[in-house]
């Protein structure tokens, strides 16, 4: 799931106003309105920049799309440039490269006259696939690929924020010609809750989980090093996985995801300790060891665990007893008896 962090629309002058949930607002210099929308760049003090500040999206990305809708004069120039994170440019004006993650896309638009306006849209899933699009605003022309292995997670924009129609630390690399609009999403960090949120949760449940996740808070505020450890773990094992999925080919990652829609539409059902379901995790358990991508019998996993704060955090959650579906179905992963 995707969370929209910034999309400026310039119809208004020389805004640059964000319409997001985010307020990535810009701050314009040297462009110039155009009739019927737009702004035009022309020259290396011309830009629109949506600098960092405390508590923004842009220092955790995971995962990218971007839509603009821009045009090209002779020479083209940079139409984005997200700090250490991406860039993308016209390459003369029929051709747009993206930059990220160390690999460069070129794409070429070889039906593309002169100063013609493109909407171009470029996404990375935050593994290894990253893929593009575009059209022609006057024609039908358009394109798009099969996806290019590019593997990693999209990096956070750095210090300086946001360029749109120029180069951080390159001014002469300026666009030479025109944007309408730009959208960008990230890797929304909240997009388990909603899913997990699906499972039908009469009242007792809601207090057994509410009471959970209280104590399991409780323990963290008590101990700061260990709330440290936790929080280290989990994005350590989230790296190390995503790491590992970014070598798979497109079909093994077919057969995860897969198993993962089937996992989602019986959590939502409410047969989280159906016979169905534990089968279907015993399933994903193996397929996951057999990959070579996650095993509980994995040494180094099961030294982690053995640190002192697991202890604690595990002591604070309990044993489910108030939730025996999330038990069975736990007990199924963990190959153990009722």
């Amino acid at each position: 799931m995707l969370d929209l962090i910034c999309y400026h629309q310039y119809i208004w002058g020389t805004i640059a106003a964000d319409r997001s949930r985010w307020h990535s607002d810009g701050f314009p210099d040297g462009v110039t309105p155009l009739a019927g929308g737009g702004l035009n760049f022309s020259t290396p003090q011309s830009r629109v920049v949506i600098p960092r500040r405390d508590g923004d999206p842009w220092g955790a990305m995971g995962a990218l799309r971007v839509e603009i809708v821009a045009s090209s004069q002779q020479g083209g120039g940079t139409i984005v440039d997200a700090d250490g994170c991406f860039r993308v440019s016209f390459d003369g004006p029929q051709m747009i490269v993206v930059e990220i993650l160390g690999y460069t896309l070129k794409v070429a638009m070889n039906n593309l006259p002169l100063g013609n306006w493109v909407n171009f849209q470029f996404w990375h899933d935050g593994v290894n696939q990253l893929n593009y699009y575009f059209n022609l605003i006057s024609g039908d022309a358009g394109g798009t690929a099969s996806p290019s292995n590019v593997p990693g997670q999209v990096p956070p924009v750095g210090p300086q924020g946001v360029w749109i129609g120029n180069r951080i630390g390159s001014p002469n690399n300026h666009l030479n010609g025109n944007i309408s609009s730009v959208k960008i999403w990230r890797l929304d960090p909240e997009s388990m809750v909603p899913p997990f949120l699906g499972r039908p949760f009469p009242p007792p449940l809601l207090k057994c989980w509410g009471d959970m996740i209280g104590k399991i808070n409780q323990a963290a505020a008590g101990d700061p090093e260990c709330a440290a450890w936790w929080k280290d773990l989990i994005e350590q094992q989230q790296n190390q996985l995503v790491a590992r999925l970014g070598q798979k080919s497109p079909d093994t990652l077919a057969e995860l995801y897969q198993m993962c829609d089937a996992y989602q539409q019986l959590w939502s059902a409410g047969k989280v300790g159906s016979a169905e379901m534990q089968a279907l995790m015993v399933k994903l358990r193996d397929w996951l060891k057999s990959e070579g991508i996650f095993s509980a019998d994995d040494p180094a996993l099961r030294r982690t665990l053995q640190n002192p704060c697991m202890a604690k955090f595990t002591g604070a959650a309990g044993d489910l007893n108030c939730d025996p579906d999330a038990q069975a179905l736990i007990k199924a992963i963990l190959g153990v008896g009722n």
